[in-house]
């Protein structure tokens, strides 16, 4: 089973104390521990101490296992979209930042906007020339 998140390692312990026949309180016993810390663990309680959970896991004759997992890449059509996009005062169109539609359109009366979207403006008082509002 893939444990991706600490959910997922608290239902993988769960399963394997009930096919162990184990109670909560016996896991606890055996760990050394509350059974609330047991509850914690099994709810996916991600402040646990990790050598505690580790020793768990070895009681539930469970291994871990880490394996090096490539990064996925983002596709040229994610990227694209993901692109923060301002609209256009000049035209009322959608132009991407960073694109040379974008920086023509911004010389046509977007830097108020621009301020507002968290860009720096060369002039500090371009929300002055802003005439949308």
């Amino acid at each position: 089973m893939q444990v991706h998140t600490v959910r997922d390692l608290g239902a993988l312990v769960r399963t394997a104390r009930r096919a162990h026949g184990l109670t909560q309180a016996e896991l606890a016993d055996r760990l050394r521990v509350s059974r609330d810390w047991v509850i914690r663990l099994e709810k996916g309680s991600p402040r646990l101490e990790t050598q505690k959970v580790l020793d768990a896991l070895a009681v539930l004759g469970l291994r871990l296992d880490v394996a090096d997992v490539q990064p996925t890449r983002k596709s040229a059509t994610q990227k694209t979209a993901a692109r923060k996009q301002l609209r256009s005062a000049a035209t009322g169109r959608y132009v991407t930042h960073g694109h040379a539609a974008d920086k023509s359109a911004v010389r046509a009366g977007t830097a108020g906007k621009r301020a507002s979207a968290g860009f720096k403006s060369s002039d500090p008082f371009a929300f002055l020339n802003d005439r949308t509002s």
